[in-house]
């Protein structure tokens, strides 16, 4: 079954403010544990801490500085003329956000949760990867896994049907996290559910309803609204591709 991407039109987000900050991926070692020779004088990383709710950057900010995840979650979003809004992506810890082809951001970026980043100068990004090959090789792996997770969340929106969709997103979380000792995955969902209709493409009331009826199916239980737990890691894989809007 086919489903077209849907920009939710409510409710209407005002574009902010300019501020100077920075985009997203994964990467197999740290950046902010390769970046500084022992010898080095000065270290080029910062740290900043960021409230929920609180930016780190906006749409057509300078790109000067690329930021890696150290804790917490950010929620990376685009903003339509008429106010509609585009979650592009969730960043958790290890991933990196603020990569831009040219000198500005082309989205805005903001925790979700308490979040802390490591801030890395572009300037010295472009030296490590000249001074070191395997920093270089780094990159490339994170470019690859971005282009990956940017076709499978396209396949997502284009071909997967509400449920599945739902499903999709649950079964990515829930692979973070480790299996507890009775077999089950348990995890929080930091984003509202106005944050997953705008990344998957579908209303706030239709995630509620899939949700609950992933619930009622016995395939995820919700001791919390932002609570979730999986027993069967395998049903929530079916529930993946079966279409059951």
């Amino acid at each position: 079954m086919s489903v077209a991407i849907n920009v939710r039109t409510s409710p209407r987000y005002d574009c902010p403010s300019r501020i100077s900050g920075p985009v997203s991926g994964k990467v197999s070692t740290r950046i902010s544990s390769r970046t500084t020779p022992a010898n080095s004088r000065r270290d080029p990383l910062q740290i900043r801490r960021l409230a929920a709710g609180e930016s780190l950057y906006y749409e057509g900010d300078d790109a000067s500085f690329v930021y890696e995840v150290l804790e917490g979650v950010l929620r990376t979003s685009k903003v339509l003329s008429d106010g509609r809004r585009l979650v592009v992506s969730f960043n958790f810890p290890g991933q990196i956000v603020g990569i831009s082809h040219d000198k500005a951001q082309h989205a805005t970026c903001e925790a979700i949760a308490p979040t802390k980043v490591a801030v890395i100068k572009r300037s010295a990004l472009s030296s490590l990867v000249k001074d070191r090959p395997e920093f270089a090789e780094q990159l490339l792996q994170f470019t690859a896994e971005s282009l990956n997770t940017m076709q499978d969340h396209f396949l997502v929106l284009g071909r997967k049907s509400a449920s599945e969709r739902i499903a999709s997103f649950l079964l990515a979380l829930a692979q973070r996290e480790p299996v507890g000792e009775d077999g089950s995955l348990n995890f929080r969902l930091p984003m509202t559910r106005s944050d997953i209709a705008d990344y998957l493409g579908l209303t706030i009331e239709t995630v509620s309803r899939n949700l609950t009826a992933l619930k009622k199916q016995g395939v995820i239980d919700l001791p919390q609204t932002n609570l979730v737990r999986v027993s069967n890691i395998e049903r929530l894989k079916d529930r993946t591709l079966q279409e059951q809007d």
